[in-house]
């Protein structure tokens, strides 16, 4: 069965988490295992385990190298249904809340901390633009160091809110790193791709 077309909010599973649990949380729902992914990171890609849910979709356990953290995010054509069971996934399992990983980033003050935080919650980030990941984000492309603007870079890529275009053509055009503005560059030609195939 191909991938459904629309993806439910990255649902970050907690270091406390067991992988038993999640198996057991897949055979509990009927889910049919499916395929089994390995890691290739010269190939960017990520380990996965993908089972097919009875109502067409799917679900996928991702080990995200790139944030450094476990997510799992449920599929379907229908957008309501692939919230609906990423809705019965957050009840059952040792997830990030929202507000959890809000309070993580504003605890953490040196440049590694601050990074690896940014980049978490932009993949926990919801589906919708939030003001207070928003504001956050754009605290951290003016930090002094490379490393947290290029995980404000990649935090702003896995939101996928348009309303970070901008912010990220002006630092393509402005970063004091060369390597942050390539990022940010090849981030505005990813948003503007997925603008003009909606449209």
């Amino acid at each position: 069965m191909p991938v459904p077309r629309h993806a439910s909010r990255n649902l970050v599973l907690r270091p406390s988490f067991e992988p038993a649990e999640v198996r057991a949380f897949a055979d509990d729902s009927g889910w049919a295992f499916f395929a089994e992914v390995d890691a290739d990171p010269e190939r960017g890609i990520f380990y996965e385990v993908r089972w097919d849910t009875a109502d067409g979709g799917t679900v996928h356990y991702i080990v995200d190298e790139v944030v450094d953290a476990i997510y799992m995010v449920a599929r379907h054509d229908d957008p309501s249904i692939a919230e609906q069971v990423a809705d019965r996934i957050a009840a059952a399992l040792p997830l990030w809340t929202l507000d959890e990983l809000l309070n993580d980033f504003d605890v953490h003050v040196y440049p590694a901390g601050w990074a690896k935080a940014l980049l978490r919650l932009g993949a926990g980030a919801p589906k919708q633009a939030d003001d207070e990941v928003v504001m956050r984000v754009k605290e951290s492309i003016g930090h002094t160091n490379a490393q947290v603007r290029a995980a404000a870079v990649w935090a702003m890529v896995y939101t996928e809110w348009p309303v970070f275009r901008d912010v990220l053509a002006d630092m393509a055009e402005t970063d004091a790193d060369p390597d942050v503005a390539a990022e940010a560059a090849k981030a505005v030609r990813e948003f503007d791709r997925v603008a003009s195939s909606a449209s």
